[in-house]
């Protein structure tokens, strides 16, 4: 039988921590530079493909871009990316996606943060009749042509299962009082809000009565080294903690590094992605890890086919393409499949 309860979120952003505004200092840099161009020359008669993420320097936006640059070479267009390192500053998006309205795009591709201002971006790339796609992330409640991205609903009821999972393999018990902790990067992302609802689901549904997540959910806003310092906070301040959650990759890299570093082999760790940092614990015999992984690099391939078929006038027959995820566990972490779905093939 189903068990109904009460899954109440508070989120703690910590912003006083050493080096904060260095890093600052670093992005605004960053998000200042211009498109970087994947093809020979401008104006050559080729089709002009704008990517736009809302992050850059990370193994997950790596892949993703490999993938939507290997299927502009396939196709012969022109692909121009750019991108902010992470989360702290979403208005630095909308510069980009009005630099590439600017600029004539023929079709933009884009990973938004739901925040009025990338709404509006948004709405004025329909306005100038540029072909709009999402990538990785939805905005809900926008006219866009098409959303190429991971069923997050389905992603995050598969995290939670994993980490029941993981709880059992390190010899929990049901009766067994126990805490578990999530990061995320954002709020303000669909992507995270579904994926904490389809968390929420699972847990509610199928795990042990006394096995509670701590109500303390932390905000990173793709910062690994502060999702590092808040996996740190999570050991310090529950004798209980069982099991920590990253539900992006930017929160699964820091908590991996602070399990690691502290090694923490009693805890579970359910993360997202296939960074190295989470690979290195799913592969070693001491430590108990799984990750959910997207299929990045079909993202970035499919979105870039999209836009060439939207700038060619294609009436789509649908609007979201879901790349589906795969469970990454010990058993196939260094598998061909996975190696596949990670670019490395």
């Amino acid at each position: 039988m189903k068990k109904r309860c009460t899954f109440v979120l508070t989120v703690a952003l910590l912003l006083a921590l050493t080096g904060c505004s260095d890093f600052k200092e670093q992005q605004t840099e960053i998000a200042a530079n211009t498109f970087e161009q994947f093809s020979d020359p401008l104006d050559n008669g080729k089709p002009d493909i704008y990517l736009i993420t809302k992050g850059y320097d990370s193994f997950y936006w790596d892949t993703l871009r490999g993938g939507a640059t290997d299927a502009a070479r396939e196709n012969d267009c022109n692909l121009y990316v750019a991108g902010i390192p992470n989360e702290t500053y979403p208005e630095y998006l909308v510069e980009l996606m009005q630099d590439a309205i600017d600029a004539k795009a023929d079709a933009v591709i884009v990973s938004p943060v739901d925040i009025p201002q990338i709404i509006k971006a948004s709405e004025q790339v329909k306005e100038a009749g540029i072909p709009l796609i999402f990538v990785d992330t939805i905005l809900n409640g926008v006219d866009f042509d098409v959303c190429v991205a991971t069923d997050n609903m389905q992603a995050g009821r598969m995290a939670a299962k994993e980490m029941v999972r993981l709880l059992h393999q390190n010899g929990r018990h049901d009766t067994e009082y126990l805490t578990i902790g999530i990061e995320i990067s954002s709020t303000e992302s669909q992507t995270i809000q579904e994926r904490l609802a389809g968390f929420q689901e699972y847990w509610c549904n199928y795990a042990p009565k006394s096995w509670k997540v701590l109500e303390d959910i932390k905000i990173n806003r793709g910062d690994t080294r502060l999702a590092e310092q808040q996996g740190y906070q999570f050991m310090d301040a529950s004798t209980d903690l069982a099991g920590l959650v990253g539900l992006n990759n930017s929160s699964t890299v820091g908590l991996a590094q602070s399990v690691q570093n502290r090694q923490r082999a009693d805890l579970a760790l359910a993360g997202f992605d296939g960074s190295d940092e989470i690979r290195q614990l799913i592969r070693s015999d001491e430590y108990c890890a799984a990750s959910i992984v997207q299929q990045q690099y079909e993202m970035g391939y499919d979105s870039v086919e999209q836009a060439l078929k939207l700038i060619a006038g294609d009436v789509l027959e649908y609007r979201y393409v879901d790349t589906g995820v795969v469970q990454m566990n010990h058993d196939n972490v260094d598998s061909l499949r996975i190696q596949k779905i990670l670019g490395e093939q």
